[in-house]
């Protein structure tokens, strides 16, 4: 009997440790609308984090999950690869959860 109590106490210890990780982050997606694949590398500016360096192909959806500020917001920046020597850096700020962040890397 005793072992069922801190099998129940471990679930719901795990279970409150995986709602509060959710509550901390954002769930946002970068989209990329060119009809090209693009390197890009995604940046979580306010853990200072790179969440994706690698290339992204056209037309495709990337989920990324940020860390919030203290007003709730997430921030994040792209730099995105344009030919050897052009490129280009947008920054988001104030990201909500279910943001899309498109970008086009040749605009």
């Amino acid at each position: 009997m005793k072992y069922i109590f801190i099998i129940i106490f471990l679930f719901s210890l795990i279970f409150n440790i995986q709602k509060a990780n959710t509550e901390d982050s954002i769930s946002a997606s970068v989209v990329n609308l060119s009809e090209m694949n693009a390197q890009i590398k995604v940046t979580d500016l306010v853990c200072n984090v790179i969440l994706y360096d690698d290339l992204m192909d056209a037309k495709s959806s990337l989920p990324i999950s940020l860390c919030k500020d203290e007003e709730g917001f997430g921030q994040v920046e792209l730099f995105i690869k344009i030919g050897c020597t052009k490129n280009k850096t947008i920054t988001k700020k104030k990201v909500t959860d279910g943001k899309k962040i498109p970008f086009l890397p040749t605009k």
